[in-house]
């Protein structure tokens, strides 16, 4: 099952869902799906040359063989208690296909790396670009992107460890806009099992100014 089934897969499955969150996401996906259909278009008229491989989401570590990998990253804390993190951090996690019911199919499960495991419940701090989703009724989560709108995940540009939640503690005056470079901290949360949220959630999460 490559990257595009699997999305495909989320997308019809989250509409039999029904929930506002997830209904939330579809819409956002298909918006991605339509910025990118324009994107790709422009690109092919100027690049007729050889095309960059498509990234795939699954790697040779699996759940047996994490235990084997060797913890050698050392986060940082700053004067507020807070992991300064990185999404170079964030990278360290790897994926194994295994068979869901729920979407009668393969998809791939994240396979957390130990130093990324040592995340889980920790007070962090991370910073990237918005991709709001308050247009669509969800005013208390956002995603926050490693990289612009034009080359995030959900155009097939990056890998899913490069997105994550942040659910918001309270809601803002002042809406975010699309591409802003944002600076939370909140609680890590790691998710292994729920296909209807992203691997990296940002708990209780405050805007740092």
């Amino acid at each position: 099952m490559n990257e595009l089934e699997y999305k495909k897969s989320l997308l019809v499955n989250s509409l039999v869902k029904q929930s506002s969150f997830v209904f939330s996401i579809v819409v956002l996906f298909v918006c991605c799906l339509i910025s990118c259909a324009n994107n790709t278009v422009e690109q092919n008229e100027k690049i007729e040359e050889e095309q960059a491989p498509v990234p795939t989401l699954v790697k040779e570590v699996t759940i047996d063989t994490i235990s084997q990998i060797q913890d050698t990253i050392k986060y940082t804390k700053n004067g507020d208690g807070y992991i300064e993190l990185t999404w170079k951090h964030l990278e360290e996690v790897d994926f194994e296909e295994r068979y869901t019911e729920e979407l009668e199919n393969y998809v791939p499960y994240p396979v957390f790396r130990p130093s990324v495991q040592r995340l889980s419940g920790q007070k962090v701090e991370i910073q990237g670009y918005v991709i709001p989703v308050e247009e669509t009724g969800e005013e208390s989560i956002i995603v926050l992107s490693a990289n612009p709108f034009s080359s995030c995940f959900f155009c097939g540009m990056a890998g899913p460890e490069t997105i994550m939640d942040i659910k918001l503690v309270r809601k803002f005056k002042n809406k975010f806009k699309q591409d802003d470079i944002i600076t939370f901290r909140g609680t890590m949360k790691l998710n292994d099992s729920d296909l209807y949220y992203l691997n990296y959630i940002l708990e209780g999460a405050e805007l740092v100014l």
